[in-house]
């Protein structure tokens, strides 16, 4: 074994410890793997370097581009609202649901343009559903990179293997010729997803719970208002069923709030006094017990509920609390919130007071302001966000910047659009999925849709370092001779153990080389051991081939194998722990149905 090669394996070495231990952040060992290979001699600067310009990086920073574009033109909510119809709240079908139609839509599509498009989507649906985010989006992941054994063009590698078939005189796979291994896979994982996978993923309840929703329940949690919800359900026979709020008139009577009003499972805020209330609906309010109690008792065909079944969901994705305060010489000291008809003004309804170190949580609207007062504010986010509080208010606790603005949304069609042709470009082989991505991102901003400022804001530099910078061990595996050497093993070491062993074994090298490769480099290596050593054999060799593609395309335990599952992790919270623990199972999966599957369909 020559120097180069012992110090390739030794840098390999270092890094796949440092990425399991999580001893240091995973794109700085990325840059120190690339200083690495550069200082060592293993590869020139320029080959060093090169990773920073590949597709992959390309492909992700345009595409995470073009995912904001749909996030802000509104098409990502309509796309969650439809996979909620089709889930209809039950927590196992949007399980299903959240890994099988990206699992499909892989097939046909660049992996990593399926997870940046269903990021956003299922972390909406996590939002409204009360499911956390990590019990969905690792399985999405895993679910694309399955998917890319449906097609041809699902997966890069798929297109290396096939030209190396044809480089060598065999048969090439047909289009569609490996999709029932795809197939397979994909129900296999949603199924182990829903059984036994939710275990093994992280809950709110653990350590890196995303910090989004600490935040919006921070200021619940402040002011004490769980023990101040109620639910409040209109029956048939109630003589408000009909009537306005302004007409029932509940704040001035009973001292009690109105926050929203939930109709056929959907929270309407109340911009206007004029709101009709209608049978079933759910009123949501704020107050203490004794005057809801009150409230409830002097109005025949009202039921007190209780307080919200899951009152973490509250504020809803449609509305949110806000924060001001009150500076010293403002005009408002003095005055009240009705006062200053402040809820007709600004349709935000004042929910609470923090005065002295308390929070007031009854007859918020009737309360003089003091210097020195917070305000906590409920409204719709267009409204929290067009909300300017000056002169006689400061902000404390800003909204977050919208997901999808009112005023953007009839460009929800041409983000679409957008999306589908750079989906058609790739797709189709008309232009590399770098070139079309880049181009539909261009266009994202030409449209309008997102501002110059917003888009480099929504490119997860994190990833881009990472992959850059992993990128050259492919290269210098192959430069040094360790691709060579590790042919050699393979092929001297597994041929004689017969056909079906020697598959399994080929399977299982290119599933643990992916784990820190990218798939194509595993399919240059691999697919030549596997066509020798199916000759050796005189057996079928695209059973071999099809292995290769299956173990390169199964990065299920480490993150920084490939983009799609690396990207998943910032927004998932997840750990490497976790990786190791949800792969484990998907991993035994792949290879039962590649030991019963593959040698069915290609006969030894």
């Amino acid at each position: 074994m020559s120097m180069e090669i012992g110090v390739f394996f030794a840098i390999l070495a270092i890094a796949m410890l440092l990425f399991i231990t999580g001893w240091i952040r995973a794109d700085i060992v990325a840059i120190l793997v690339l200083v690495a290979l550069a200082a060592t001699g293993v590869l020139e600067v320029e080959e060093a370097l090169q990773g920073f310009s590949s597709e992959a990086v390309i492909s992700i920073a345009g595409l995470l581009i073009l995912s904001a574009g749909l996030v802000r033109s509104g098409v990502v909510r309509w796309l969650a609202e439809r996979l909620n119809d089709i889930a209809g709240g039950s927590r196992k079908r949007l399980t299903l649901t959240s890994t099988l139609v990206p699992g499909v839509l892989s097939g046909f599509v660049s992996d990593i343009a399926t997870v940046s498009l269903f990021i956003p989507v299922v972390l909406r649906l996590a939002r409204k559903n009360d499911i956390h985010r990590s019990k969905l989006l690792l399985p999405i992941a895993m679910a694309a990179l399955a998917g890319g054994n449906l097609t041809m063009i699902g997966a890069s590698h798929n297109l290396v293997v096939n030209d190396l078939l044809r480089a060598s005189g065999q048969p090439v796979l047909g289009f569609f010729e490996f999709a029932p291994v795809g197939i397979a896979l994909i129900i296999s994982f949603a199924v182990y997803t829903l059984v036994m996978g939710q275990r093994l993923l992280p809950g709110e309840n653990e350590k890196g719970a995303a910090k989004s929703r600490e935040d919006r329940n921070d200021l619940m949690r402040t002011y004490h208002l769980e023990d101040r919800l109620w639910e409040v359900l209109l029956l048939n026979d109630s003589a408000w069923v009909g009537k306005t709020l302004q007409e029932v008139a509940i704040g001035s009577g009973y001292g009690v709030t109105v926050l929203s009003v939930v109709r056929h499972d959907e929270p309407h805020l109340l911009n206007r006094g004029d709101f009709v209330l209608e049978k079933d609906d759910m009123l949501l309010v704020s107050g203490r017990r004794t005057r809801v109690d009150k409230l409830v008792q002097e109005h025949p065909g009202l039921k007190l509920l209780g307080h919200p079944r899951q009152p973490e969901k509250f504020p809803s994705s449609s509305g949110e609390l806000v924060e001001v305060v009150v500076p010293p010489r403002s005009a408002v000291v003095g005055k009240t919130m009705t006062d200053l008809r402040f809820s007709s003004k600004t349709c935000l309804t004042g929910v609470a007071i923090w005065r002295a170190d308390n929070p007031m949580r009854t007859d918020v609207g009737t309360t003089p302001l003091q210097e020195g007062d917070a305000l906590l504010l409920y409204g719709p986010g267009d409204q929290t966000r067009s909300y300017d509080p000056r002169p006689g208010l400061l902000w404390l606790h800003k909204p977050h910047p919208q997901e999808a603005p009112r005023k953007l949304r009839h460009l929800g069609k041409w983000a679409a659009l957008i999306m589908a042709g750079v989906i058609a470009l790739a797709g189709f082989n008309l232009l590399p999925i770098a070139v079309a991505a880049l181009g539909g991102a261009a266009l994202m901003v030409l449209v309008g849709i997102l501002p110059p400022r917003l888009v480099y804001e929504h490119v997860e530099w994190r990833t881009i370092v990472l992959v850059g910078g992993m990128y050259p061990l492919g290269v210098a595996m192959e430069k040094s001779g360790a691709a060579g050497l590790v042919s050699s093993l393979i092929a001297d070491t597994l041929g004689t153990l017969g056909p079906h062993i020697t598959m399994m074994g080929i399977t299982v090298i290119a599933l643990l080389l992916t784990q820190s490769l990218h798939g194509a480099a595993v399919a240059v290596i691999m697919t030549p051991v596997a066509l020798d050593t199916a000759g050796l054999l005189g057996v079928e060799p695209k059973a071999f081939a099809v292995a290769v593609i299956v173990g390169a395309a199964a990065t299920y335990l480490l993150p920084e194998g490939h983009p799609a599952p690396l990207m998943v992790q910032s927004p998932g919270s997840y750990e490497t722990r976790d990786y190791l623990k949800f792969g484990a199972g998907l991993v035994l999966i792949t290879l039962v149905i590649v030991a019963v599957l593959v040698p069915l369909m290609w006969p030894f």
